[in-house]
Order: C-alpha cells, then structure tokens, then sequence
C-alpha cells in the first residue's frame, strides 16, 4: 500500500487477544489497538521496505506503553469528548477542544491517512471463505481489510470518495 499510494506513513491495527484477560478463545470482537508506521521509501525495492515497516512493528509491539497509546487516550477521554471530536472536526459543533483533539489525535480534518486493518487468519471447516469490509473512517483516504480463511487471503479496499 505504501508503495501503490506513495505514502510514507500507514496505521496498522494490531490483536489485541492475547494481551487482555477477559478475551474468550473463539470470541469474535474488535480487540485491537492501532499505531502509524512511518517509514522513508528509499528506491522501489517492495522487500526491502517491508522489513524496514516490519522491524518498527516489532519493535512498537514489544513496548505496551507504545502499542496501546490510542486505547490509552480513549480510557482517559470523557465519552462527551469523544463524540465531539467527530462532530466538531468534521461538522458544526464548536468545540475548540473537540477540533483539536480530532485534528490532531484522530486525523479528522485532513483525510489523508492511509490504514491496514488484518483480521487475522483461522481454518475453519463451517467457513469455506469471507471478506472483511474494513469499517470507514473519516481520518483515512483509503483502508484495506485483510482476512485470511483456510489459508485463503482476501484483500478488501475502501477509498474515501470526497464531494465536490
């Protein structure tokens, strides 16, 4: 995606399950974090970029202070920020808070982020195969949902169409 888009920065959302003790094996939910990569594209070489985001991913999800940064700020927001954020970024609610907040955490406002959400891989015998629709987000110009089934991976994209 890095290369396709010619970004130098991507937000990856990471599973979360292994780390939390009410997570129940087989239990389908959005335990996830997400951080940003931002990594300097050096020529075209697509191996070579993949291990430069590879080691920094590594290397966020060795220290959780880093890794769970945004779940952090959400279990430190007032659930009234939250919805201002969104509302004053990208409406008319005048929150000069909200604006900042959105603006400046959340990437409200400029929609040019660019993010990868991976829902994992599973072998199933029920589900022959699936496509995950990665959810919308006003802050991204372009999301990709990756899931894999029995060994099967699918790539799904969705692109912020702005109005005119």
């Amino acid at each position: 995606m890095m290369l396709e888009e010619n970004t130098n920065k991507v937000v990856i959302a990471a599973d979360i399950r292994n780390q939390i003790k009410c997570y129940r094996q087989g239990a389908m939910g959005n335990y996830s974090t997400a951080f940003s990569v931002s990594v300097k594209k050096h020529g075209e070489n697509v191996i070579s970029l993949a291990k430069r985001v590879s080691s920094q991913v590594l290397n966020i999800c060795q220290h959780p202070q880093k890794e769970m940064l945004v779940l952090a700020c959400y279990i430190h927001m007032q659930p009234e920020l939250i919805d201002a954020v969104a509302i004053s970024a990208l409406g008319d609610f005048g929150s000069k808070a909200g604006i900042f907040v959105g603006r400046n955490m959340f990437g409200y406002g400029s929609q040019n982020g660019y993010s990868i959400t991976n829902l994992g891989k599973i072998k199933s015998n029920i589900i022959a195969e699936a496509i995950f629709i990665p959810p919308a987000s006003p802050a991204n110009k372009k999301t990709w949902g990756v899931l894999t089934v029995n060994n099967h991976m699918k790539i799904c994209a969705s692109k912020l169409i702005a109005e005119s």
